[in-house]
């Protein structure tokens, strides 16, 4: 088994939108209620500390490896991708904690009622957003067939082309774009 550091950073905003508890009051109007809940859609841990949800990362690494895939550019053998082994052979034991200078900002948006394109029907939503943000993922690679120039090449590649977060490349968006810094890989 190997274990990964990678340091990340934000090559765009980045943005969170975690389900909501909260119920509206019957008397209160919309816009109140979602001028006070915004918050509620950042992920924190059980120290209140704002995380990236680990599968996030998780799954962005898995798209990665079938998008890097599809072009020929990461083939096993024959047709084989590495696509099964990144979304089986890899783990995260803890959301890694989002490092930012300043707190979340409130962004207003008009977006789909139920968050799917084409519903025909939208509302304006509040969602928080860091402009800067860094982060320190440590991945365990529990599949050693991955090489570790594949696995590389992969989270750069998740970085730039899926993305974390609301509104993500993955989903013809922009938000939650990030390079690899640096990697650090140790053999365990």
């Amino acid at each position: 088994m190997r274990l990964v550091t990678l340091q990340i950073e934000g090559l765009t905003p980045y943005s969170q939108s975690r389900a909501l508890h909260s119920v509206k009051n019957p008397d209160e109007e919309y816009d109140t209620f979602d001028t006070r809940i915004w918050p509620e859609h950042i992920h924190a841990d059980e120290n209140d500390q704002v995380v990236i949800p680990a599968v996030a990362i998780l799954q962005g690494l898995a798209k990665a490896a079938s998008y890097l895939g599809k072009g020929g550019d990461l083939k096993k053998k024959a047709n084989a991708t590495w696509a099964e082994n990144f979304r089986c052979g890899l783990a995260i034991a803890r959301s890694p904690e989002l490092e930012t200078k300043k707190e979340a900002r409130p962004e207003r948006c008009y977006c789909h009622a139920n968050g799917q394109r084409s519903s025909g029907t939208r509302v304006w939503r509040t969602f928080p957003i860091w402009d800067e943000w860094k982060s320190s993922v440590l991945v365990h690679i529990l599949d050693d067939s991955i090489p570790e120039d594949i696995f590389t090449k992969v989270a750069e590649a998740a970085g730039l082309f899926i993305g974390i977060g609301r509104y993500r490349p993955e989903n013809g968006g922009y938000l939650g774009r990030f390079t690899v810094k640096k990697t650090t890989i140790a053999t365990v």
